[in-house]
């Protein structure tokens, strides 16, 4: 990968597709990267979350086999990670062969080389870049998506020392009560200790709340497949929420 990676200001000049973004609903994780697969993908669900896609994830003007990849510093600038789409990492070249979407492939890259530059991570998560593992692997997932979106997300209690979102009932309902209500959210829910589908630590879309029949619609990236539950269910297994509702990824009108 040596040679192959650029990281400077530059303008961007054609924007993913809409067939991109869609796509992005349909690739399986393979990475611990679920924290970024499952907000690439919640993002997709909105009107200015696709925006916020095709503003920060574009092709190279000079080279349709490189994508540009948007960050953004603590200060607030953002920086431009060029990535070409068959970069691979030595060593894990046949993981790497399994994610068959160049996007995703290209943002973890991109991550992890932002990640690596600026150690920006919270340290708990820096912990295990010190074993054999990719920069971009095992991260909160509100600290990528202001790295990504530029904007501070909606959390409830991702870094409490708590178990599960039953101390946390009514700010989680008041929460649940808006999504049912406005549908156009990117919003993200995540276990700790506590296992659902044999996984622990392990982030999952959150897709729907219907209040009148008492369930929750949660996604994850490895199966890719939706799973319905109740309300008490998920607070008994989920630790912390994260994400945004549309009118929080509005552009500013300049």
């Amino acid at each position: 990968m040596e040679g192959l990676l650029f990281s400077v200001n530059i303008p961007f000049k054609a924007s993913i597709s809409d067939k991109d973004i869609d796509n992005l609903q349909h690739a399986k994780q393979h990475f611990s990267d679920c924290y970024l697969m499952s907000t690439l993908e919640t993002l997709s669900k909105t009107e200015n979350g696709r925006k916020v896609l095709k503003e920060q994830i574009q092709y190279d003007d000079s080279n349709p086999n490189i994508i540009n990849c948007k960050l953004y510093k603590e200060n607030g600038e953002d920086e431009v990670f060029r990535i070409p789409t068959n970069t691979v990492v030595s060593g894990y070249e046949k993981l790497y062969e399994k994610q068959e979407n160049p996007i995703i492939r290209s943002v973890d890259i991109s991550v992890g080389e932002y990640e690596k530059k600026y150690k920006a991570k919270p340290w708990i998560c820096r912990v295990t870049d010190t074993f054999k593992t990719y920069a971009f692997e095992n991260n909160l997932p509100s600290h990528f998506m202001k790295v990504f979106t530029g904007k501070e997300p909606r959390v409830i209690a991702e870094k409490d020392f708590n178990l599960d979102l039953n101390g946390y009932r009514a700010e989680v309902m008041e929460l649940f009560e808006r999504m049912d209500k406005e549908k156009e959210h990117s919003f993200i829910i995540g276990t700790g200790v506590k296992m659902l589908d044999g996984r622990s630590w392990h982030v999952y879309i959150l897709e729907d709340v219907d209040l009148k029949n008492n369930t929750v619609t949660v996604k994850e990236k490895r199966a890719n497949h939706p799973r319905k539950m109740s309300i008490d269910t998920a607070l008994n297994t989920f630790k912390y929420i994260a994400g945004y509702f549309n009118e929080d990824l509005a552009q500013k009108e300049t």
